[in-house]
């Protein structure tokens, strides 16, 4: 009888001390949280499957995601993680946590940007988008960093699945973007996601054609400003989507379907003085076409592509600027014989003394 008893009690110590060994589920969530917490994302990782790379926004953010990591892991706050449920090698985690309220943080960011990544839909230059792109991290980072950031908290349940060495890990899924981004998925079913959408493939994809190219390359002297006009032309856009038509539509004062000719003019400007002065750019285009004229009066608005650096007429010293003017036209653009450009005058900021006062340059179109 006691060899019986000796026996059982050995068998049970024996399975007691492999319980003990083993890792409970919710011992994984509480590596990860605690090592987010305090920025360690590598070895944040290791607690989920696949590692930090699964969580990122995009699979191509440039580094984007880890910007916002630690800010977030700083305002980061939770709850002992209970176990749920398990299942075979599967299991689930509650956590309440408390963090930024990250869909917050980009609904702020892309009402202030999006105008202007409305106008730069139109810009050729690669440089503007770039600077949309950048103003938009940086729009992000600074509102998850505000101390007056709003927070979230919620319980988010947490999917595990055991790896063949028999560890819990993390699934990478919508409840994991959940505890490190609240309400994110907000934003996107708000704003839309295409890269997960059925119907993006079926979306006719916006178009901009070169009609015809009116000049290149055209150097004037607005002293102390030295003016490049690199080129001057009529563009047609094509298939622009609803809240672009209204955006440009409201700059131009113009009604804007998803079709319509614009002017293009690209140029680059230089103080070549120390002292501050006022460029004001390009101020008025006319078209000429039948005995009759369309007057674009851009120094009372009208440039669609607002977001580049001529929206700033004030040059400091010695500097450089590159300008891009997209004007909705209603003239047919192969009806027209002549094109004037007036170029706007150049102010010191402090004297207001004129350098140079407005020019009128034109170009003939030959048929």
């Amino acid at each position: 009888m006691k060899k019986i008893l000796s026996l059982s009690a050995v068998v049970l110590l024996s399975v007691g001390l492999a319980a003990c060994g083993q890792e409970k589920p919710e011992d994984a969530v509480n590596g990860f949280l605690t090592s987010f917490q305090k920025g360690d994302l590598e070895k944040a990782g290791t607690y989920i499957a696949g590692g930090m790379d699964k969580v990122n926004l995009s699979n191509d953010d440039n580094g984007f995601s880890e910007k916002i990591y630690k800010p977030i892991g700083e305002s980061y706050e939770f709850e002992k993680p209970k176990e749920k449920s398990i299942k075979g090698d599967n299991a689930k985690v509650d956590v309440k946590i408390t963090s930024v309220d990250v869909g917050t943080a980009f609904t702020n960011s892309i009402t202030k940007v999006m105008p202007m990544a409305f106008a730069t839909a139109f810009e050729e230059s690669d440089k503007s988008q770039k600077a949309i792109q950048n103003m938009m991290e940086k729009e992000v980072v600074k509102n998850i960093s505000s101390k007056k950031a709003d927070m979230s908290t919620r319980t988010v349940t947490l999917n595990l699945k055991k790896n063949k060495d028999g560890k819990y890990k993390i699934v990478a899924d919508d409840n994991l973007e959940e505890a490190i981004f609240a309400n994110l998925k907000n934003v996107q079913d708000a704003f839309g996601d295409n890269t997960n959408s059925d119907n993006a493939a079926d979306q006719p994809k916006k178009d901009v054609q070169v009609l015809s190219t009116i000049a290149k390359n055209k150097s004037f002297d607005v002293n102390p400003i030295k003016l490049n006009i690199e080129e001057v032309s009529f563009k047609k856009a094509s298939n622009v989507p609803q809240d672009e038509q209204d955006s440009i539509s409201s700059t131009s004062g113009k009604d804007v379907g998803s079709e319509f000719n614009y002017i293009y003019i690209k140029y680059n400007a230089e103080n070549t003085s120390d002292k501050d002065f006022i460029f004001s750019g390009i101020n008025k285009v006319v078209l000429f076409t039948d005995g009759k004229q369309e007057t674009i009066d851009n120094s009372m608005g009208g440039d669609f592509i607002d977001y580049d650096e001529d929206n700033d007429g004030e040059y400091y010293g010695k500097v450089k600027k590159q300008g891009e003017v997209g004007l909705v036209i209603k003239t047919d653009p192969s009806k027209v014989d002549k094109v004037r450009l007036v170029i706007g005058h150049s102010m010191d900021s402090e004297t207001y003394d004129l350098g140079r006062d407005d020019q009128k340059v034109e170009y003939t179109i030959k048929k």
